[in-house]
């Protein structure tokens, strides 16, 4: 053991953590410009941090978002990129600007209102930098090697000199335009909100079979009756072939209106009568419907979701308020044919409120994502297929670079999802009533309108009080955080387009989308060559984590008490793109138990080798497990790398679990102290060459306790260590007569002789005689076998005779015979077997039936239908071993 290791002999995250990424921060490695071998660094590698809401602390899917991007920059980092992550934070504004109105509320009674603009917008910046403080440190507990000179805000100068550009810029060719039509309205908010930003939620309500002059119609909504101007039916519906093109005058609550017959492809023929009511004013589909037979709007609901006053006596209702009203009038005048209960349909709410939102006509700014321009393609990173100067859309853009792979989507599957938003995209509102935000760059002055980067000289001029939607800020993120619209910016032209681009599924639309529609309009290239989605962070029981079902793992506890190793791993070990992921308070301690396990795994090679240093050449082998042990490690180091490629981090997690405790720790290092004590010298060599891989290995995924365990290489920081080689090892070649092959059958007879001791329950400390047939060229390694499986006599035979008294056993295509006649009565045991046998055979049986059960699998919770098929899997592994402990027995 080398004199001055300074190693405890536990492995304390709270007192390692904080340090680690003080050093860290203090290398300056965390900014591209100070990494070693700058010059050497040709590919760049970026990415762009999804930026967090302002609007308190981050949450699971905040942190998986953060493990997983980190374990990607620091894989770059390493392997020779030049690697930059951006950070930064969202202002969010309709979240956050609700957010301070119900704390303004709660603790004042006040309203923005009361307080004016400038005073309100000061709370809202206060109370955005104390959560951005917030924000950062959780960040820093993560571990993110992230470059923080780089920090941006999305509504910061920078950003918002980026937004005001933008708006002039599509304004000016005829993208932006203000128009009157109908928007999605909270009337919590008061705001506008885009199509992607509303929610739906499913709903038992009533479905009304309303008397409509000569029609019958189905309709969850009788109160909008009152703003009707007309009835649509499909063109190929026999029943209403003569109405169409008719009016008709219809009985009202209020009276008689009038209606035309429209013959409409988007009807449904199935639903109701086949006879839909129209309201133009208050239903995207109806306004459409409206448009294409130029039929009038008639608007009965304000900006606050009430009836307005061309409702009669239902003015100042809120809508739920006027259907109830309206239902009882229209059941004393007849005009109610039946109500069908429990009607399920599709709510759709705010996404920040959950309010019910109101489709409202109202007259704010759009972008026009089927408006023909002409494309300006990009010098740097052109879009193939498309040339330079051709007529486009955004639509066409945006669908294009998916189509054709040069934006490559993970999971696949997704990319059709995409394809079909892109599809059925409507223009987009980017105009919200809400103070805090990028104030719209449009300054009026009685007639006249002046739209620019910087406010109009001369007085008398008003600036538009609406603000943008905050995905327009983000959805200029990728590019405006290096520098544009600077376009000589250095890091412009070194970093964009971003890598991949690592982010939740749950905001494909919302955020992902507008990314791909302004880096493609604005750079004429695309925003980033990959885009990673991870899934939700899920309870045992498959469900969402909120605060209301007191569920969710607090990221700083979890870090607090088992440490950010063992949470990054816990939540990327079994998560794959676009999956769901179940994170338990169980499975954070077992990677909490594995960090400890790797720090005594090293802990033991320091102190096993007389000095501990690095090895640079591959050390020369001399046993049998030596050329075992460095095949397995090349084997690993390859598909390690394959795996960091591949952003497969579930089957590198496993891979290299598997490898570090089940083959390095459990069976070379035990084969190693028996070498040493034989006085093999390379052993030494081949340790520390090993374990020090496998620490580089683990770091991007683990990145504090293999820091601290490098510091024992002495050779500077494992951040910017150099990425192992994955050289083919000469003994890791394919065949029987390889090494790999070779120990593999050692391997597998010091199991069958470890199973034999466990399953009849021979004491540790007794030694196990064992007869080996046709497998003399591994009895020169017999002494491996008498240290891994405590044997005594070991015979070796070419004859396979069964002894009297003993146990077969096949170890692989091995022949193994254990005398055991002295330690079991064979008739005896296989009677016991034999029974438990029928037991387990008849509990599979009912358990099989059970699944095969369509009703029980298709009717069940996911949970209980999940745990039968293990239980299933359970009885059937207790039976092979119970059929294999009766075939030992002869």
């Amino acid at each position: 053991m080398p004199d001055d290791l300074q190693l405890p002999k536990a492995y304390d995250s709270t007192v390692v953590e904080d340090a680690i990424y003080s050093a860290w921060t203090k290398s300056g490695y965390f900014t591209p410009e100070n990494l070693p071998n700058l010059d050497k660094r040709k590919e760049s590698y970026c990415i762009s941090l999804p930026p967090p809401n302002v609007t308190g602390t981050l949450h699971t899917g905040h942190a998986v978002m953060l493990a997983i991007q980190d374990t990607m920059i620091r894989y770059a980092r390493m392997s020779g990129k030049r690697a930059l992550w951006v950070p930064g934070t969202d202002h969010a504004a309709i979240a956050t600007n609700s957010k301070v109105e119900k704390i303004l509320m709660k603790e004042e009674g006040k309203t923005r209102h009361d307080l004016g603009r400038e005073k309100f917008l000061k709370r809202v910046h206060d109370f955005a930098n104390k959560s951005h403080d917030i924000i950062v440190n959780q960040m820093k507990k993560m571990g993110v090697s992230i470059d923080w000179t780089r920090e941006a805000y999305t509504i910061d100068e920078k950003r918002n000199f980026a937004v005001r550009t933008a708006f002039k810029r599509m304004y000016d060719d005829g993208l932006i335009y203000q128009g009157h039509r109908v928007v999605n309205w909270c009337p919590r908010c008061h705001s506008t909100l885009a199509d992607d930003e509303v929610e739906y939620k499913e709903e038992n309500g009533k479905l009304y079979w309303i008397k409509y002059g000569p029609f019958v119609l189905a309709t969850s909504r009788p109160e909008t009756k009152l703003g009707d101007t007309a009835v649509a039916v499909h063109p190929s519906d026999e029943r209403y072939k003569e109405m169409v093109g008719k009016k008709f005058m219809i009985p009202g609550v209020l009276g008689e209106f009038e209606i035309t017959v429209v013959a409409d492809y988007s009807v449904d023929i199935e639903f109701g009568t086949g006879a839909v009511k129209v309201t133009p004013a208050h239903s995207f589909v109806d306004n459409e419907i409206a448009q294409r037979h130029g039929i009038g709007m008639k608007q009965i609901i304000d900006e606050d979701g009430r009836m307005m006053k061309n409702c009669g006596k239902y003015a100042g209702m809120t809508t739920l308020e006027g259907r109830e009203a309206i239902v009882t009038d229209m059941e004393k005048m007849g005009f109610i044919d039946h109500v069908e209960e429990n009607y399920k349909h599709n709510l759709s709410v705010c996404y920040r409120c959950g309010t019910t939102i109101e489709p409202i006509p109202s007259k704010q700014w759009f972008i026009n994502v089927g408006k023909e321009f002409t494309f300006n393609q990009s010098k740097h990173n052109p879009i193939k297929g498309i040339n330079d100067g051709q007529t486009v859309t955004l639509k066409m853009l945006m669908k294009h670079v998916v189509e054709n792979g040069q934006i490559d989507i993970l999971p696949g599957r997704i990319t059709k999802v995409y394809l079909n938003w892109v599809e059925n995209l409507r223009d987009w509102c980017i105009s919200r009533q809400i103070w805090f935000g990028h104030q719209i760059p449009v300054w009026y002055r009685g007639e006249e309108i002046y739209v620019g980067v910087d406010a109009p000289k001369g007085e008398d001029w008003e600036q538009d009080p609406d603000t943008l939607d905050t995905w327009f800020s983000s959805g200029l993120w990728t590019f405006s955080i290096l520098g544009w619209p600077d376009m000589n910016s250095e890091d412009l032209k070194i970093y964009h387009p971003n890598s991949v681009m690592e982010t939740g599924y749950d905001i494909l639309q919302l955020w992902v989308t507008r990314m791909i529609l302004m880096s493609t309009y604005f750079l004429g290239e695309i925003p980033f060559k990959k885009v990673y989605f991870h899934g939700l962070v899920r309870d045992e029981q498959g469900r969402k984590m909120s605060k209301s079902l007191e569920n969710a793992v607090d990221p700083l506890d979890a870090i607090k008490e088992y440490g950010a190793d063992a949470l990054r791993l816990a939540m990327m070990i079994g998560q794959t793109p676009g999956t769901d992921t179940k994170l338990t308070d169980d499975k954070i301690a077992s990677y909490r138990n594995f960090t400890n396990k790797l720090w005594n795994i090293s802990r033991f090679v320091f102190m096993s080798v007389d000095q501990v240093r690095s090895i640079d050449q591959i050390p020369e082998p001399k046993t049998l497990a030596d050329k075992w042990i460095l095949a397995r490690y090349a084997q690993v180091v390859a598909r390690a790398t394959a795996h960091y490629e591949k952003y497969e981090y579930s089957l590198l997690g496993e891979l290299l679990r598997d490898f570090t405790w089940g083959e390095f720790a459990d069976w070379y290092l035990e084969i190693a102290k028996v070498q040493k004590k034989n006085g093999e010298s390379q052993t030494d060599e081949i340790l520390l060459y090993v374990l020090e891989g496998l620490l580089k290995l683990w770091h991007p995924l683990m990145p504090f306790v293999t820091e601290e365990l490098y510091k024992q290489f002495d050779r500077g920081m494992m951040i910017v260590a150099k990425w192992p080689v994955f050289l083919s090892h000469p003994e890791a070649s394919e065949g029987s007569s390889n090494p790999v092959a070779q120990f593999e059958q050692l391997r597998e007879i010091v199991t069958a002789l470890r199973n034999v001791r466990a399953e009849y329950k021979i004491a540790y400390g007794k030694p196990i005689d064992v007869t080996i047939v046709s497998a003399s060229s591994l009895e020169e390694y017999q002494d491996v076998i008498a240290q891994m499986a405590k044997t005594g006599v070991v015979t070796w035979t070419d004859k396979a005779t069964k002894l009297e008294g003993a146990l077969s056993l096949m170890a692989g295509s091995i022949q193994l015979y254990v005398p055991v006649g002295d330690l079991i009565d064979f008739d005896k045991e296989r009677s016991r077997i034999g029974s438990e046998l029928e037991v387990v055979e008849s509990y599979i049986k009912r358990l099989a039936l059970k699944l095969e059960n369509k009703e029980f699998v298709d009717n069940a919770p996911a949970e209980v239908v999940q745990a039968e098929q293990g239980r299933l899997k359970e009885a059937q592994e207790k039976q092979k071993a119970l059929k294999r402990e009766l075939d030992n027995l002869g």
